[in-house]
């Protein structure tokens, strides 16, 4: 019998999941873990829904650290980020048999097992888009001086990137909004930040922008518009380097 962990779509989630399996004792290889989005249940498996608990998933992302090194950590985190339906158990495979090794660092080398070969490749596909994102990325200034930017990745990638903006905008107050997950990242100026359900905040607040806004935005498209080579426009070769996904959020597309 296949006892099957279904957690939440989320790295929180996808670690406490890992952690259940684990202390459940009942052989790896009759356990699976899915995240909660599948919509067809197997024969001759038993299913347990786990709840979210970010005290177990922050001692599985401790104990990856300190066994399996700053490498498999981030591993975990970039691969948690990308929405494939075997990346729980593929999460879950690698973390154990990192455990099992004399040095769990060698774990990532371990190329030739379909699990690490998954993890690696969902991780070289999350790490691109978090740095294509903060190239991408731009903010507005709302009424109060909040920078506010908006972005609809097709990873989930905000709390990849939120410490980047922590280090970078230390001083400033301000908001980065995934629009597809409704999910917010909060930053308060020299303090740290956090994430927030967008759905259970007032976002009428982040509708306006300050005075000073929309002249900045109109100086920046003409900027823009003003270094361009009307003789060398390539649209096809624009579209490589810079999606047409990736424009309703920034400045300089806009009309």
């Amino acid at each position: 019998m296949i006892t099957v962990f279904l957690c939440e779509d989320s790295l929180d989630g996808i670690l406490t999941g890992v952690y259940e399996a684990y202390d459940s004792r009942l052989g790896h290889r009759n356990i699976r873990l899915k995240t909660e989005e599948m919509d067809t249940m197997e024969l001759f498996c038993e299913y347990r829904t786990v709840r979210t608990d970010l005290e177990k998933a922050e001692k599985v992302l401790r104990t990856v650290r300190k066994r399996m090194g700053e490498k498999a950590k981030e591993a975990v985190c970039y691969a948690a980020a990308c929405p494939d339906e075997r990346r729980a158990d593929a999460i879950y495979r690698l973390i154990v048999l990192g455990l099992s090794l004399p040095d769990g660092r060698e774990a990532l080398n371990f190329l030739q097992d379909p699990s690490v070969l998954l993890v690696e490749k969902l991780r070289y596909k999350a790490w691109h888009e978090a740095e294509r994102m903060l190239g991408f990325l731009r903010f507005e200034e709302l009424p109060g001086g909040i920078l506010y930017a908006f972005m609809e990745p097709p990873y989930a990638v905000l709390p990849l990137i939120a410490p980047h903006f922590a280090d970078r905008l230390l001083q400033e107050n301000w908001i980065i909004h995934d629009k597809k997950r409704e999910l917010l990242a909060v930053h308060r100026k020299y303090a740290g930040w956090m994430l927030a359900d967008a759905k259970l905040l007032e976002l009428r607040y982040i509708e306006g922008r300050s005075s000073e806004e929309e002249n900045f935005q109109a100086l920046w498209r003409t900027f823009c518009k003003s270094i361009a080579i009307e003789e060398r426009r390539n649209p096809r070769c624009q579209q490589n380097l810079l999606p047409l996904r990736f424009r309703p959020s920034m400045t300089e597309f806009r009309i």
